[in-house]
Order: structure tokens, then sequence, then C-alpha cells
């Protein structure tokens, strides 16, 4: 459950649901980056289900933030909320964030790419608040403006970097968000029927991501973070739903998250054949 931690402290505090999410980027930084700092994690559980964030929780902007919502990072007395100023934050203490300023917003377009138009759709997909044809495969364009442009666009990107770091020279908050949307979409893909046939022809023509990915998971904090408990704890879940399981239809809440992902996984192999 979420712990209230004193404003005035000047611990770092990173607080998300117990799953991947829109919490993953920030989580990821923080610990290849060996941080001091929480991961408070709000139980879906307990918070969701049980009613107590919608009722409670998340009206105690020590909890929620101004913006009444995760995640949230606190630090020095302050607490922040949305998804990119809480990485962009955790990038930039960690030293993931260039200092020039061309370099720094191509890291932002990289990082925001992948949130706007492949994380945040999926995610909602699966909530049944956007639509897999329109918003996610067709990217609201057709399947050459939709989800395979988008991580062809991340292989080109790769692909003529003399680095191997998605932006200059060093690694950045744009490789660990690279690095966090192939990484759980192959994970939860591999677990459907449909998936493995999916990820050879979303991924399979990819060899800079594929070397980018291989050299992301053996950084040595990345490895050992997610051989760790705390990892499996919310790691392997793209959202909420992966935490119910096949509770979902019990709960009146649609397919659960690995059905959604089999939707996904099967419109993408016929988009991409």
């Amino acid at each position: 459950m979420p712990q209230i931690h004193a404003i005035s402290e000047s611990k770092l505090v990173l607080r998300y649901w117990n799953c991947a999410g829109r919490g993953m980027l920030m989580r990821y930084m923080a610990y290849d980056a060996d941080l001091d700092f929480i991961d408070d994690l709000v139980d879906i559980d307990e918070d969701f289900l049980g009613g107590t964030w919608e009722s409670t929780k998340k009206f105690l902007p020590e909890l929620a933030g101004p913006f009444k919502a995760l995640p949230v990072v606190q630090h020095h007395g302050a607490t922040i909320n949305e998804t990119g100023a809480c990485s962009q934050y955790v990038a930039e203490i960690a030293g993931y964030m260039p200092k020039i300023p061309l370099d720094r917003a191509k890291v932002i377009m990289i990082s925001d790419h992948i949130y706007e138009d492949i994380l945040i759709n999926i995610s909602y997909a699966l909530w049944g608040f956007r639509d897999w044809d329109r918003d996610v495969i067709g990217g609201f364009a057709g399947p050459t403006s939709g989800l395979p442009l988008k991580f062809s666009n991340l292989e080109d990107i790769l692909a003529n970097s003399t680095s191997g770091f998605a932006v200059g020279s060093e690694v950045s908050m744009a490789d660990f968000a690279i690095f966090y949307i192939v990484d759980i979409l192959t994970q939860r893909m591999l677990e459907v029927e449909s998936g493995p046939a999916a990820v050879e022809l979303l991924f399979g023509s990819k060899p800079a991501l594929a070397k980018h990915q291989k050299m992301m998971a053996t950084r040595p904090n990345m490895s050992k973070y997610r051989s760790s408990a705390q990892w499996k704890l919310y790691g392997p879940y793209l959202s909420g739903k992966g935490v119910m399981g096949e509770r979902t239809h019990e709960l009146e809440l649609g397919d659960t998250e690995l059905e959604g992902i089999e939707i996904l996984a099967s419109k993408l192999v016929t988009c991409l054949t």
C-alpha cells in the first residue's frame, strides 16, 4: 500500500500502481542509476478495486500530487505528476538527459513518440477506451501510419547511430523508453497464441533494435533489477488488468490483459502479412 512520506523529506519517492504502465520508465532509470529512492506501490486490489483510491487517497496531495493522479514523484519537499514530467525529472537527477539543448529535444521527441503514439494507445485499448484498428494498428491513418511504422522509426534512429545509443554517445532516457516498450510488448505477446508470429513480424527484421535491447538488458543494474522480487511484483504486467488476471470478467471489466494482447497480436499478423 502507498506510504505517506513527509513532504520535507529529501529522499526521492516514486509512486505508481503495481504494474508497469506509465511508471516503468522512471523506475528503470532510477534502478539503473542506483539512486537512493523509495519504490512506493499503490495496490490495484486494495486501492483501485477496493475503491479507496477513488474515494479518498487521490484527494490527498501527499499521495496523489496536485493533479490527483499517478505517477507521482516526490523530492525535496515538492510533489509532481504527469508521466513525462516524472520521467524527465528522474532522468535529470540520474544523469540521463544530455546537456546540449538539441540532444535534449531529441531525447524528449523519442520518449514522447513512444508514450503518446504507442504506449498510451495500447493501454487505453486494453481498457476499451480506444479502438485497436483505428488508434493502435492504424494510427488514425491506416496500417502504414500505425504501430508498425512507429517501431520502424525507432529502428531507423538506432540504425543511424554510430554509438549504439538513441541520442549522442551516452545512455539517455530515450534508450530506457525504447527498451521498455519493446520488452513489455515482446514479453506479453509471447504469452498468447498469435504472439510469436506478431513478434517476428514486428521486430524480426530490426537488427538495430535487437542489438539495443541486448545492450540495455545486460547493463548490470538493469539485469539485477529485472531479476529481483520487486520487479516481479509489477514488471510483467503492462496494465492494471494484468494484475487482475482472469478476474476482469467477474468484475465486469471486459477482456483480460492477455486477451487484449491476443487481439493486438492477431491484428498485427493480419496487417503485416
